[in-house]
C-alpha cells in the first residue's frame, strides 16, 4: 500500500498531518515546533512513542522552560543545545539558548510534498539568537521506515558551534531490551558533573544499583540516569517489544555519538506520578549544554559562514505478529 496523507485540527486546535501505508503510521504537528506525535505500527497497534498522560499540548515561548511546560513526549529536536545555556564564544558570546534549542517553540515551515509514490514533510527553521536554518525532510515510502533528512545552514559571517540529538521519547514496558553495537561505552555525569565510562550492560544509576539496558526495569524502580556515548563502533539503536522492534540506523561518521534519557519513575515535571520513558537519541555532540561541550570536549560541531552539514537517521519498525 503506497502511503496516503491526511490533514486535521484536533480539538485542541492544533492541525495534524498524518501519513500511513501498511506498515506504520506517523503523526505530524506543525504547530508544536515540528513534533512527530506519533509512530505506530498499524499491524500490532504498538504505539512507540510516550505521549505525557497529564500536559496538555500549548505554544510556549522560547524562554520557557522545555521540561515544564512542553515535555509532552513525542519527537523533537534539539539544536543549537540540548540544555539551557549561553552561546560560549564570539561574536554571539552570552546569547540566550533555550532549554531543548530553540526549534521545539516554534511554528516552522512545513510543505507536504508528493515525491512518486513517497511522501515527505519538509520542515525548515530559522535561529532565534544565533544566525542558522535548520531543515528536516521527514519521507515515508511503502515500506515499513521513515527516513529524516537533516540539514543545518550558518547564515552569518562567523564560525557557529553546535549540538543536536533527536529527542523521541519511547513509551517503555518492563522487560523491553535497548541493543546497541558492541563494544559501545556510555559515559554518565558524577554529583561533580564529570564524566564516567561504563559499558552498556553495567550503568550505575545510583552507587548501588547496576542497570542493564537488555532487560529494562519496573516503573516503579525508582531510578533514572543520562547517558552519552562514546563515538559508537557503528550506527544503530534498537527498542526491542515482545511483538516487534522500532530500530533506528545511520552513518556513525555523521553522527557519532548516542545518548539515553531513562526514567523509570524516579521523577516527573509537575509532581503527578512519575514518568516512565526512555528518549534514545541519535547526538552530535557531548553534554547537554552547548556551553559545556565547547569547554569540556571536542564533540561540538562547528560551521564556517555560509556552510552547511548534512545527516540522515532511518527509523524501521519491525513487527512479529500473531502466527509469524
Amino acid at each position: 500500500m503506497n502511503p496516503t496523507a491526511l490533514k486535521t485540527v484536533g480539538t485542541d486546535g492544533f492541525e495534524r498531518i498524518s501519513i500511513q501505508n501498511s506498515f506504520l503510521r506517523c503523526e505530524y504537528m506543525p504547530g508544536l515546533g515540528g513534533k512527530i506525535s506519533s509512530i505506530s505500527d498499524v499491524r500490532t497497534k504498538r504505539e512507540w512513542l510516550w505521549r505525557h498522560p497529564r500536559m496538555a499540548y500549548a505554544v510556549v515561548p522560547s524562554t520557557a522552560n522545555y521540561v515544564s511546560t512542553a515535555d509532552t513526549g513525542g519527537w523533537d529536536e534539539c539544536f543549537p543545545t540540548v540544555g539551557a545555556c549561553q552561546y560560549p564564544a564570539d561574536p554571539w558570546l552570552g546569547a540566550f539558548l533555550a532549554d531543548h534549542g530553540e526549534l521545539w517553540c516554534q511554528t516552522p515551515q512545513t510543505q507536504l510534498i508528493q515525491e512518486g509514490t513517497a511522501i515527505v514533510i519538509a520542515t525548515s527553521w530559522q535561529g532565534i539568537n544565533l544566525p542558522y536554518t535548520f531543515e528536516r525532510r521527514l519521507r515515508i515510502d511503502d515500506s515499513a521506515q521513515l527516513t529524516l533528512d537533516y540539514c543545518v545552514t550558518n547564515r552569518g559571517n562567523a564560525p557557529l558551534h553546535w549540538i543536536w540529538c533527536a529527542h523521541p521519547l519511547m513509551a517503555i514496558e518492563p522487560g523491553m531490551a535497548v541493543n546497541t553495537p558492541e563494544g559501545t561505552v556510555f559515559f554518565r555525569q558524577d554529583a561533580s558533573g564529570t564524566l564516567m565510562s561504563e559499558p552498556a550492560d553495567a550503568i550505575h544509576p545510583t552507587s548501588d544499583i547496576t542497570l542493564d539496558l537488555r532487560v529494562l526495569p519496573e516503573r516503579t524502580s525508582g531510578y533514572g540516569v543520562k547517558l552519552y556515548s562514546d563515538v559508537l563502533p557503528r550506527g544503530w539503536v534498537e527498542l526491542r517489544a515482545h511483538d516487534g522492534a522500532m530500530a533506528m540506523e545511520w552513518n556513525v561518521r555523521e553522527i557519532p555519538q548516542l545518548a539515553i534519557w531513562f526514567n523509570a519513575g524516579a521523577w516527573s515535571a509537575d509532581g503527578g506520578t512519575p514518568y516512565y520513558n526512555m528518549g534514545i537519541e541519535p547526538a552530535i555532540g557531548v553534554y547537554d549544554p552547548l556551553s559545556d561541550a565547547y569547554t569540556k570536549t571536542d564533540t561540538y560541531a562547528t560551521l564556517a559562514p555560509g556552510q552547511q552539514r548534512r545527516w540522515q537517521v532511518r527509523v524501521r519498525i519491525d513487527a512479529q505478529t500473531k502466527g509469524a
